[in-house]
């Protein structure tokens, strides 16, 4: 009869460390999701902003440039993809906490960009640059492709 107890106890115990598993995994999955989309949310919005400066760029030089507009735009649109990958892999509640809060930081992006503030930043001096291992032009630190030979970088 005891031993009958101690199996019991050992096999409550098993289901138990079970259970606990499960849910460590569900949350160390719903963690990395969470960074996932994070981390591709900030790549879609770096790319967005660099297209938007190269088009204002290209427009102020009257210069023409459109299969780099292209390579930003089929890069934005890979990223886009892969946010609505990891969308797809979240429960239907954190795919609607995900979204409520990337519209939260849309607005909030809108309400930093004040007009003052873009007339303040052509002003300032540019960022940290890099030079294009392709054509050997000087470009922006963070940009992804070369504004002049359109050389992914």
């Amino acid at each position: 009869m005891f031993e009958l107890d101690i199996e019991m106890l050992k096999e409550q115990g098993m289901q138990l460390v079970d259970t606990a598993k499960k849910t460590a995994l569900d949350i160390a999955d719903k963690g990395k999701n969470q960074i996932d989309l994070l981390n591709q949310q900030a790549r879609l919005s770096k790319a967005q902003r660099q297209l938007g400066a190269l088009v204002y760029s290209l427009h102020k030089t009257g210069e023409e440039n459109q299969p780099l507009v292209d390579k930003y735009i089929e890069a934005i649109a890979d990223v886009e993809k892969t946010i609505e990958e990891i969308k797809a892999r979240m429960t239907p509640a954190e795919r609607a906490e995900a979204e409520a809060a990337e519209a939260s930081q849309a607005e909030e992006d809108v309400a930093v960009q004040a007009p003052e503030t873009a007339e303040e930043e052509e002003i300032r001096p540019r960022g940290e640059t890099k030079t294009c291992p392709v054509c050997s032009a000087e470009v922006d630190a963070d940009a992804l492709f070369c504004n002049h030979c359109g050389a992914q970088l």
